[in-house]
């Protein structure tokens, strides 16, 4: 990483204690609306790259991972929408199981509206001056348009142990090129 990407410094450990209150705040919320329980997670502030959040479930532990960078510099942004987007995949995922549902279905717009937010997928937010990481894209087109996969992705389907598919035709992505060739 270069010295410009360490201008932004990580949120602080009194702001962290606001996000993990918050976090626990909504949780409790989505129990009293639906009648029921949640447990409170693991809040970790380890996440790297150009995601603001991440809900995860790993070896069957439940954590949601926030980007200390990012909110750093995106703080009230941040506290108003990747939380209780994070959130929302937690409650969908008690409720419906993951396995079950898309990742922004119906079901995860609802504890949305329920929680007042609207259901935004993704935030694009000026990363200047955050730590990260720039990976090798590579061009895969369907019936319709193309799309940019990560090299965990085309790696994947290069040793056949993944497809994936067009979100709106429905179509097998195949490669083109890597998106840095000319």
């Amino acid at each position: 990483m270069s010295e410009q990407n360490l201008s932004i410094q990580p949120i602080s450990v009194a702001l962290q204690e606001q996000v993990i209150r918050e976090t626990n705040h909504l949780i409790k919320s989505a129990g009293d609306y639906f009648n029921r329980s949640f447990n409170e997670i693991p809040v970790l502030f380890d996440l790297s790259g150009k995601a603001a959040g991440m809900y995860r479930v790993k070896a069957g532990q439940r954590v949601i991972r926030y980007n200390p960078y990012i909110f750093s510099k995106y703080y009230d942004d941040n506290f108003s929408e990747t939380i209780p987007h994070e959130v929302a995949h937690y409650v969908t995922d008690v409720l419906y199981g993951l396995r079950k549902i898309r990742p922004h279905g119906i079901e995860w717009k609802s504890v949305m509206q329920i929680f007042g937010v609207a259901p935004s997928r993704t935030a694009s937010y000026d990363l200047s001056g955050l730590p990260v990481r720039n990976f090798q894209k590579h061009l895969y087109h369907c019936g319709c348009q193309n799309y940019e996969l990560t090299s965990r992705r085309h790696n994947k389907i290069l040793r056949g142990t993944g497809h994936y598919l067009c979100r709106d035709c429905g179509g097998k992505l195949l490669f083109v090129k890597n998106k840095d060739e000319k």
